[in-house]
């Protein structure tokens, strides 16, 4: 599923109603029944890169690791600029129903179930999930590249 970072937010998205900034950037498409399917590939890259499934090369798996690095800093950025956004109690009166609703809309931000905060939490481990997984097979790669060119190291003499 690609991602669109600068894809406006239609209206009546939780963006939207947030006040765009970091929500607008986010954009409609990223909720949290994409980023679980995305976690689960994840742990299963993890998962197969630890058990030697697949190894890559440094050459290959780096500028994939640098890829995942900057997205890591822009959901960082993203999930603190939400938080700033939902420590801004909405101006809707002093009334009782008036904080009530306040409330609401913060712990709809950040703290609920599929809350943009809470999406982008699950995220930043996918992230760091393929981060570990390439990692991982880039020392299986190194280590299988070490063992060939080595025949007295794996007993092949």
């Amino acid at each position: 599923m690609p991602i669109s970072w600068d894809e406006p937010v239609k209206a009546g998205a939780v963006g939207g109603a947030v006040g765009g900034g970091a929500a607008a950037a986010m954009g409609a498409s990223l909720n949290s029944k994409a980023v679980n399917s995305m976690a689960s590939e994840a742990k299963e890259m993890l998962k197969a890169a630890k058990s030697g499934g697949f190894r890559v090369s440094e050459d290959a798996a780096q500028p994939i690791r640098d890829v995942l690095e900057k997205f890591q800093d822009r959901v960082d950025r993203m999930r603190a600029d939400m938080n700033v956004l939902a420590a801004r109690q909405p101006t809707l009166g002093n009334h009782d129903y008036g904080q009530k609703v306040a409330l609401h809309h913060q712990e709809a931000v950040t703290v609920r179930a599929g809350s943009p905060v809470k999406v982008l939490e699950q995220l930043t481990q996918v992230l760091a999930d393929a981060d570990q997984a390439l990692k991982i097979a880039m020392e299986k790669y190194k280590e299988a590249e070490g063992d060939a060119s080595n025949p007295f190291k794996s007993g092949q003499v």
